[in-house]
């Protein structure tokens, strides 16, 4: 059964570009290294430009539960640790209709 997630992510003022630019990396790890990974795709809020929505769906929950754990997402991902990001991110679980 597929399962899905909206992750909310909120980025330092002026870091947008770098946040995108890290993003554009660890969306082509997941393509590359998650196959069970339906969709992975960013969008960024009209209203507040420092808050993005990751779109998630997955094959099944196995497919969840490796979703981020190659070496590539991994190095993808570290430039977000300098100071790019405001906070933890907020992930919540949607259920699949259709």
């Amino acid at each position: 059964m597929k399962v899905g997630y909206v992750a909310t992510l909120k980025v330092v003022d002026g870091k947008q570009a770098e946040f995108e630019a890290a993003f554009a990396n660890m969306q082509a790890a997941v393509k590359a290294d998650e196959p069970g990974t339906l969709q992975y795709d960013l969008c960024q809020d009209e209203a507040d430009a420092t808050t993005y929505r990751v779109m998630e769906q997955y094959e099944n929950l196995d497919a969840r539960k490796v979703h981020g754990k190659s070496a590539a997402f991994g190095a993808a991902a570290a430039p977000l640790g300098g100071g790019v990001m405001a906070g933890a991110p907020e992930v919540v679980p949607v259920k699949m209709i259709g």
